[in-house]
């Protein structure tokens, strides 16, 4: 069948519009899995960020949503309030590898050892589909349960991501890493 020249103009068209959209929603879609909070063994908190995944992390133990925090890799900042707002807050900066994955298979056997059967697990919203797989692959199979938790930072717009130089970098660096 051979093709018109409006046939191929409105698959163009159409390409061009299916990137934008792409482009447009690449936010939300990585800010997807996060989910609202509900009641857990322990809020986890993971490493990195810029305070707002501490503040975040604070919040949910202060409302009731588990009686227990974790820390992964905090600031100083972030250690210090903590040992002062819940002195029984734990802290892990042995999680090897230092990254996603790392987290997820540390907190997994931790989470085994202490017999905790459920987590809230902290971190940016960009960052959310990553950790998602991350934290599927480690927990498949398991009866422990984990719920991904958005932090809130002031520099983050799912929709208008593309506007501040902090987002557009972590979505840059989240693109690339899913990719890999």
């Amino acid at each position: 069948m051979k093709r018109t020249g409006l046939g191929w103009l409105l698959a163009v068209l159409l390409g061009v519009l299916l990137a934008f959209l792409g482009f447009w929603s690449a936010g939300a879609i990585l800010a997807l899995p996060s989910s609202n909070p509900q009641r857990a063994d322990a809020v986890v908190m993971l490493g990195g960020g810029d305070g707002a995944r501490y503040a975040r992390a604070r919040e949910l133990v202060l409302a009731g949503f588990a009686p227990r925090l974790v820390l992964i890799d905090p600031t100083a900042a972030e250690l210090a309030d903590a040992k002062t707002r819940f002195p029984d807050a734990t802290v892990w900066k042995d999680v090897l590898p230092g990254n996603s994955w790392g987290e997820a298979k540390t907190t997994h056997n931790r989470m085994q050892a202490n017999g905790w059967k459920s987590v809230l697990v902290v971190t940016d919203p960009p960052h959310m589909l990553r950790v998602r797989y991350a934290w599927a692959s480690n927990f498949f199979g398991s009866d422990l349960r984990y719920v991904l938790v958005a932090a809130n930072p002031p520099w983050w717009s799912a929709w208008r991501w593309w506007q501040n130089p902090q987002s557009a970098r972590f979505v840059g660096e989240e693109m690339l890493k899913l990719g890999y």
